[in-house]
């Protein structure tokens, strides 16, 4: 990870941000594009969501900060992707999206997996191995936002 991170002020709030970053990070562009078409789904969830803790933000902040974290982290698209959807439901419309990342994101929602430690990432299902790397990644930005319990929904 950038160990400029939070020190710079790059931690991106916008969709037009993450995009500048995933460009700056190297994505192609048909990566980018895809990062695009699933922040529409991210959106349209994330509507009227908000987390309960100071300073306020928005529950899209928080899936853009997860996936976010997941670029600095050099991974893959289809990670970067499932980390921004990593609360959509109904998974159909992400499995329409994209297959692999429909994957990640059905996976994400299976509590049997757990972060595996001392096992080389070689040796763990790249799947798994996904939904390993969003779970820590959600769990650092809610620790950056300085918030410790989950969503609630504004009806």
């Amino acid at each position: 990870m950038d160990p400029h991170f939070k020190i710079q002020g790059i931690y991106p709030k916008t969709i037009d941000q993450l995009l500048a970053l995933a460009k700056r990070r190297l994505y192609n562009d048909n990566e980018i594009e895809l990062l695009q078409k699933s922040s529409i789904l991210a959106l349209e969830h994330s509507k009227n969501k908000f987390r309960y803790r100071d300073p306020k933000r928005s529950f899209m902040e928080h899936l853009i900060g997860t996936s976010a974290i997941l670029m600095y982290s050099n991974l893959n698209i289809e990670t970067v992707v499932a980390g921004l959807l990593h609360s959509v439901k109904p998974i159909k419309s992400i499995y329409d999206l994209h297959n692999t990342v429909g994957e990640i994101v059905s996976n994400y929602f299976d509590t049997s997996i757990k972060p595996v430690k001392s096992i080389p990432y070689t040796q763990v299902d790249p799947i798994k191995w996904s939904v390993m790397c969003i779970q820590i990644a959600n769990n650092f930005d809610m620790h950056y936002a300085g918030e410790l319990s989950f969503t609630k929904s504004i009806v």
